[in-house]
């Protein structure tokens, strides 16, 4: 029997090309913004703050980090 995260693990390209197109092209600017956390999320983790733990980057310094920009 297949394991269901083996099958799920096929379309991981394809459901982050999904999101990509989604942050970029979508005519909500919620989908958007939502698709933008996502991916920011899958390459840095969730930020932590309320629940414990040290707080995550802001988003200011995700974009920086983005653009190059060294502290």
């Amino acid at each position: 029997m297949t394991d269901m995260r083996e099958l799920a693990e096929g379309y991981s390209a394809e459901a982050l090309h999904k999101i990509a197109e989604l942050m970029r092209e979508a005519a909500s600017e919620q989908v958007r913004l939502a698709a933008a956390r996502e991916l920011l999320d899958r390459a840095h983790g969730k930020p932590r703050g309320e629940s414990g733990g040290p707080p995550g980057k802001t988003l200011a310094e995700l974009i920086d980090e983005a653009n190059g920009a060294t502290p």
